[in-house]
């Protein structure tokens, strides 16, 4: 009986397991919140972050693929939260190919990488100022809405 509970304990922890490899993300710069960053863009150019959220649109470009997401604040285990709360747009950059089908509208995703500046685009018709971060290691969700294993205060 003993060993069922230890096993159970040990599926539960690697069920909370980041999405995101320890290595990838000892340099981020975690001071930097998206709010700061859509403040002023242009004191963050270089550094390394991670944000995520929800899939808006995936285009294949001939120099690498862009993730346009709607922000949504990452939890203690790395997901996207569920709700309508959102800082804004930001793109993901990768040089290569990401298959648009996987990475699809509505899925969630959560990524790190380096700040490289801004980009003028619409949503809608309307003018926006979209931050680009240059990927490092990206991470797609079946979508945004998680089931909780632990609720508080345990």
């Amino acid at each position: 009986m003993k060993s069922y509970f230890t096993f159970l304990f040990f599926i539960g922890f690697i069920g909370c397991s980041h999405p995101l490899s320890q290595e990838i993300r000892k340099d981020i710069d975690e001071t930097i919140t998206f709010n700061r960053l859509l403040e002023t863009p242009e004191d963050f150019i270089g550094k390394r972050v991670m944000f995520g959220g929800a899939i808006v649109e995936t285009r294949a470009l001939p120099e690498g693929t862009e993730i346009e997401v709607v922000q949504k604040k990452i939890d203690f285990a790395g997901y996207p939260e569920a709700g309508d709360e959102s800082g804004g747009r930001f793109i993901f950059f990768k040089k290569g190919f990401l298959e648009p089908e996987i990475y699809s509208k509505g899925r969630g995703v959560t990524g790190v990488g380096k700040m490289t500046g801004t980009r003028m685009g619409k949503v809608g018709e309307r003018p926006y100022e979209f931050p680009v971060i240059e990927l490092d290691e990206i991470k797609h969700h079946e979508d945004i809405v998680r089931i909780t294993y632990f609720y508080p205060p345990y």
